[in-house]
């Protein structure tokens, strides 16, 4: 009797934790409903689809899940599927180990996530307003020791002033009737991982300073991996551009968290 119980337990358990999966909701594209305790609601990035719930994918829609361990889908067939179907999609789809990594954080993100306002935004772009800055764009990542900043002035002739911060060094200068800037190599140069901010405005501008553009300077043990997950990014989503700007930002977000430069 003890042993039957023992048995019985383990299966109940066993079972408890395969009800307890869940899908992340990443990226929605269009009209895509959400089937939950007799509700049918539009889909939005950061919900997540449970047990004895459905998915429903119309036309020209599409919607992108990720699981726990990495693993991510996207679904743009229409109709409607359930929990169960989904489920054994996930079981048979192969984890790409370049980008697992970068998906199960996103998911513990959104899983631990506070408001609902901090679930619809995981990454850590901000709102920057009106400013000149304009390539490379923010959040972005540098590899190498030639880099190129751009801006857009707003009348020709009009000097302004750059100023560029790498963890504790400093360059501030004024440029007129120049819209780009060739970053020094000496700043650039370094082993360790930096977070480089920059600055474009007219110089004799009153107003508040607009919030600089942030690059990740990767540290060298960590390019090559890093370099890996941003070129898988761009070759699996390259024909959805707006989904690519979003999981380039949450990358940038994650990495940014990873060497603790906030």
């Amino acid at each position: 009797m003890i042993k039957l119980l023992t048995i019985s337990a383990f299966f109940f358990f066993v079972q408890a934790k395969a009800a307890d999966v869940k899908y992340l909701f990443y990226h929605v594209n269009k009209n895509v409903y959400w089937q939950h305790d007799g509700l049918k609601e539009k889909a939005k990035r950061g919900n997540f689809l449970s047990a004895n719930q459905s998915i429903v994918i119309t036309e020209l829609a599409d919607v992108m899940l990720v699981q726990s361990d990495g693993k991510s889908m996207l679904l743009e067939k229409p109709g409607t599927y359930t929990y169960l179907q989904i489920k054994k999609l996930f079981s048979a789809a192969k984890a790409n180990g370049t980008s697992s990594g970068f998906f199960s954080y996103v998911f513990e993100k959104f899983l631990t996530g506070g408001s609902s306002d901090d679930k619809q935004r995981v990454s850590a772009a901000v709102i920057r307003g009106k400013h000149a800055m304009q390539l490379p764009a923010d959040s972005s990542f540098v590899f190498t020791n030639s880099f190129v900043l751009q801006w857009k002035p707003e009348q020709k002739n009009i000097p302004y002033r750059i100023i560029i911060r790498v963890n504790q060094l400093l360059l501030d200068t004024v440029l007129r009737g120049k819209s780009s800037f060739t970053v020094p190599e000496k700043i650039l140069q370094g082993n360790t991982a930096r977070l480089l901010k920059w600055n474009a405005f007219p110089s004799d501008s009153k107003q508040k300073q607009p919030e600089p553009f942030l690059y990740i300077l990767p540290a060298a043990k960590d390019k090559l991996i890093l370099q890996q997950q941003f070129n898988q990014l761009k070759k699996s989503y390259s024909k959805d551009q707006q989904l690519l700007r979003i999981m380039k930002r949450d990358l940038f977000e994650h990495w940014l968290e990873l060497y603790q430069l906030k």
